[in-house]
């Protein structure tokens, strides 16, 4: 976006609930990120990304299954926003981009959209490959031109990516698993990671404790009275949770090896603890 924009003090507008690495790449690029407020329902506001929009507005992004919620923002929207004021468009798919397309339910989130511009999905999060597998894809050859450096002295004339010399292992191991698993392996693993998800939010709704939201993708979060407290008391039980940022709520992501019987456990737990913290 930088690169191809010509904007001299540009900025990108992403989600409140954008993941820290995009605080990390405004310093490392020297462009500014700002930050519009989620709705209700955790998704981006889209009112409050048109008040941030202004004459040094490079992209936005939109983010389909958000790090702490699992939540897919209104990305037809951004993409119609995108394409009426001339904006790039990044949809970070890094976790949702092998989930979402195996849903039961069917969301607009990839280059079906023509406002969509660049997405990242990540192998070595639901993918279920080695770290460190990324992926980046691009609507157009162009936008990966613009980052092209001439390599001549190399086997590969050009290298596009920010690292250097690095093992091809992960992406060996990302053909790997795709191809053993194909789509019908990943619509599988989703479904059961979705149903042990409403499992988990039906076993919390019979001690009393509500989801911040229902689960879109295998992400759960929990409205826990003083979910610090919580998450310190599950620790000494045995059981690792995080926590989200605002507003703190516990937060589990449900993975294929977390069994039936493991979610009983865990709920029992959370059940003792609740009644030990008088909630």
């Amino acid at each position: 976006m930088r690169n191809m924009s010509g904007v001299k003090n540009p900025n990108i507008i992403v989600p409140e609930s954008a993941h820290f690495s995009f605080d990390k790449i405004s310093d490392l690029l020297c462009v500014d990120i700002r930050k519009a407020d989620l709705d209700p329902q955790f998704m981006v506001d889209l009112d409050s990304v048109r008040d941030h929009i202004d004459e040094n507005t490079i992209g936005l992004v939109g983010i389909a299954g958000t790090t702490e919620f699992g939540q897919i923002d209104p990305i037809p929207e951004l993409s119609d926003l995108a394409q009426n004021e001339g904006l790039f468009l990044h949809v970070d798919a890094a976790f949702g981009g092998f989930v979402i397309p195996f849903l039961k339910k069917h969301y607009e989130f990839d280059f079906s959209l023509p406002g969509v511009t660049s997405m990242t999905a990540d192998p070595h999060k639901m993918g279920f490959s080695t770290i460190p597998a990324g992926g980046v894809l691009f609507r157009s050859p162009d936008q990966l031109h613009i980052l092209k450096t001439n390599t001549e002295y190399l086997t590969s004339e050009t290298q596009h990516s920010l690292a250097g010399t690095r093992s091809g292992a992960a992406v060996a191991s990302a053909y790997a698993t795709i191809k053993h698993l194909g789509r019908r392996g990943y619509e599988m693993i989703i479904r059961d990671c979705m149903r042990k998800s409403d499992l988990i939010v039906s076993r919390m709704r019979e001690i009393g404790v509500e989801p911040l939201m229902e689960p879109v993708t295998n992400v759960v979060v929990l409205g826990v009275p003083d979910a610090d407290e919580m998450r310190k008391r599950l620790r000494n039980k045995g059981w690792q949770v995080s926590i989200t940022r605002n507003p703190r709520a516990l937060r589990l992501v449900v993975m294929p090896h977390l069994s039936d019987g493991n979610i009983d456990l865990f709920m029992d737990d959370v059940e003792a603890v609740q009644h030990d913290m008088g909630t």
